[in-house]
């Protein structure tokens, strides 16, 4: 199992019984259908230009796999991207996207100009992580990276500049990322206080596990990253003793926020 973060609180009691759907519930503000196809255009992405720099194909041969990849997920970055926190950051991620389908077509000259331009979007995207102020904005700037960082290597790339920096630059900002959205995990149990009265031996109850990013004002209602089930646990007055499923809840919280999108870039990035 991998290692994770799991703080366990122990759980307040509940007075009443509330019915909720027993499947996984997801709630976040980015649909998880957009942040499982920038994650996976992230690991292509960065796959691609991982192999460029280590010959296993040619940087041209790598601009052309990752045009695929935008063309088969344009629609759904592109209403990623309009999210974004300020007007600059969609524009410049938005216009290097919609370019970068041409840069074959450039001169050296102007490959390095656009190179230049699109290196600073993303230290411009990288830059606001700090001047955001909610986890909302955060998580849109991280999913964010995740598509235009890859478009900046390979134009780096194509425009004979180093790439090692900007590299660097890419790997401590999903590490920033995927920090930040780490899970944070707690459960509820749904029966009384007299219940452990009634019941002072270790007994089988239903109760909601969650998982999201550890709260911190002012973040503590967005709901980013949030994943909650309702399942059977083992339990001793109050407090959860054995529920095996703890891997599941994690690796839901981290699907649904821009943990999975820095995860993919960085299995790519370090390797």
């Amino acid at each position: 199992m991998k290692q994770k973060l799991l703080k366990m609180v122990t759980a307040t009691v509940l007075a009443t019984a509330v019915v909720v759907p027993g499947a996984a519930r997801p709630a976040q503000a980015t649909d998880p259908a957009t942040i499982v196809a920038v994650a996976q255009f992230a690991l292509q992405a960065y796959g691609y230009f991982n192999s460029s720099e280590e010959g296993g194909m040619t940087i041209e041969e790598a601009t052309s796999r990752i045009i695929v990849e935008i063309n088969n997920t344009r629609n759904t970055i592109i209403a990623h991207l309009d999210g974004l926190a300020t007007a600059e950051a969609r524009a410049c991620a938005e216009h290097h996207l919609l370019e970068f389908a041409d840069i074959e077509e450039f001169s050296l000259s102007l490959k390095q100009r656009w190179a230049q331009d699109v290196t600073a979007c993303v230290t411009l995207i990288n830059s606001l992580w700090g001047a955001v102020s909610t986890l909302s904005a955060k998580n849109q700037l991280g999913i964010a990276l995740g598509t235009v960082g890859p478009i900046a290597l390979v134009a780096r790339a194509q425009a004979r500049f180093s790439t090692v920096e900007l590299k660097n630059l890419l790997v401590g900002a999903f590490e920033r990322i995927q920090q930040r959205f780490t899970p944070y995990c707690q459960a509820v149990p749904n029966v009384t206080e007299v219940y452990w009265e009634l019941n002072p031996d270790p007994s089988w109850v239903s109760a909601w596990y969650s998982c999201q990013p550890a709260p911190e004002p002012p973040h503590w209602a967005e709901g980013i990253g949030s994943y909650t089930v309702y399942e059977v646990g083992l339990w001793h007055w109050g407090t959860p003793v054995n529920y095996p499923n703890w891997p599941a809840v994690i690796d839901g919280s981290e699907r649904v926020s821009a943990y999975s999108v820095a995860e993919a870039a960085l299995t790519q990035l370090r390797g």
